[in-house]
């Protein structure tokens, strides 16, 4: 839940990166391959050596052999990743074939039993390739350049049409999309609507799950709400602006950082959302089908697609980065929220990221968990609780406890104060000896 909240109040913020990925200049050249004697390969090796020293290695026949060759003095994070992507996709794909992958990351002489060589070497010079081998004497050896679609290229020569899981997800996701393309509301979609919305509308941005019922406590009819941080020389920092319409209904949303302002306007037809406008010109289309409603936009190189559904009184997410470019494939991505034993579950690309685990709303202390994984293993676990002083003063509490399973020793996270409607008046933040106070103004319709 905590990356629903975190996503939406970015939308169209978040994906900039896919149109705006860092490029080093390099200057490129093709692994060769060759016929020769070693003889001839020892030679060149000697002339080079003053400058720079590559590795030989000596491949035997037998084995069907596939490099994975990125050797550059400008190498990438980027493209080290795509290469272990790589690694992963081919041992999925090809269990049987007992593939030998080998990773070349440095200047390189592979010298083969047949005499073959693949000469990997230069200076300044980037070579970014796949090679396989079938280990027969009277095979040569293949060559493609890129970073991408190992698994195209080596069921080339082994036989059979395997596909990376990237290219195969891209069918799978644009069909299940196309199935929603009927825009059709119900009486349920305004509900959802408007639950979806107060998500997006909240006092502060970023707001963490287990806070969320805090700022649910009022029921009075907003006009406006204004969000600011008082500084200790008494100044107020502007965080949000929110104007409502005559029903109850965001028409429009400020939220200011670093001297900057980023506006949202929301339009409605008939009482149902249909367009998010952020700055200026950037359209969110809202369309519905049956009880799910999706934003859509595009996000530079890529659409994104984000599905909202009510299951249990929770609200859940899918989400879909579609690379317009298809050549592109690699880089999109899907996540999904699980309902599991009342405990929201995050899965980016069918691999667990969260789990957050929530007590029962409106009871108190309220208790709420989230656990995070890298690659699936547990990586981190951070318990919060939410005890209630009196009618108007609300207390929470981090625990320092590291496991689910270590006893608790609670810490001051900040405190709530609301006003006589219920709603949060001051928030005050005094977790690692921080302090700060976030103050909210309401005006209310009539």
């Amino acid at each position: 839940m905590k990356h629903f909240l975190s996503l939406l109040l970015i939308l169209t913020f978040s994906f900039q990166a896919f149109s705006q990925k860092k490029t080093v200049k390099k200057t490129k050249s093709k692994p060769k391959t060759t016929v020769v004697k070693e003889e001839a390969i020892a030679e060149e090796v000697y002339v080079q050596a003053e400058k720079i020293i590559p590795d030989t290695l000596h491949i035997q026949k037998g084995k069907k052999y596939v490099f994975i060759v990125n050797t550059s003095e400008y190498s990438t994070s980027d493209t080290t990743e795509d290469y272990y992507s790589e690694q992963a996709e081919l041992k999925r794909n090809f269990p049987k074939e007992n593939l030998e992958i080998i990773n070349i990351n440095k200047y390189t002489y592979v010298l083969f039993e047949n005499l073959q060589t693949l000469d990997i070497t230069g200076d300044g010079q980037s070579f970014q390739a796949f090679a396989f081998w079938s280990g027969k004497m009277n095979d040569k050896v293949q060559v493609k350049e890129g970073t991408r679609m190992a698994t195209e290229f080596v069921s080339e020569h082994v036989g059979g049409k395997k596909e990376s899981s990237y290219v195969v997800n891209t069918r799978k996701y644009k069909k299940e999309l196309a199935l929603l393309q009927k825009n059709k509301t119900i009486p349920k979609s305004k509900e959802l609507m408007k639950v979806v919305l107060g998500t997006l509308t909240l006092p502060v941005p970023e707001t963490e799950a287990d806070n969320l019922q805090l700022f649910q406590q009022g029921n009075a009819k907003l006009k406006t709400l204004n969000t600011y941080i008082l500084q200790k020389n008494g100044v107020r920092m502007p965080l949000r602006t929110i104007n409502f319409n005559n029903e109850g209904l965001p028409t429009s949303n400020c939220t200011y950082n670093e001297g900057k302002v980023y506006k949202r306007t929301f339009i409605y037809n008939d009482g149902i959302l249909t367009n998010i406008i952020d700055g200026e010109n950037i359209i969110i289309n809202i369309t519905y089908s049956g009880n799910k409603m999706i934003i859509s936009e595009n996000v530079g190189e890529a659409d994104a697609t984000y599905i909202f559904w009510l299951e249990n009184g929770k609200i859940l997410q899918k989400k879909y980065i579609i690379m317009i470019d298809d050549k592109l494939s690699y880089m999109n991505g899907y996540v999904e929220e699980k309902l599991e034993n009342n405990c929201i579950s995050y899965y980016d690309n069918n691999t667990l990221e969260s789990k957050d685990c929530s007590g029962q709303s409106n009871v108190f202390p309220f208790v709420h968990t989230s656990t995070m994984f890298q690659n699936s293993e547990f990586y981190k676990f951070r318990k919060f609780k939410i005890e209630k002083k009196d009618d108007r003063t609300f207390e929470k509490y981090y625990s320092e406890s590291k496991s689910a399973d270590q006893n608790d020793t609670y810490k001051l996270w900040g405190t709530f104060h609301l006003d006589e409607s219920n709603l949060i008046d001051t928030i005050n933040f005094t977790e690692d000896n921080m302090e700060q106070t976030i103050k909210i103004e309401y005006t209310c319709y009539e």
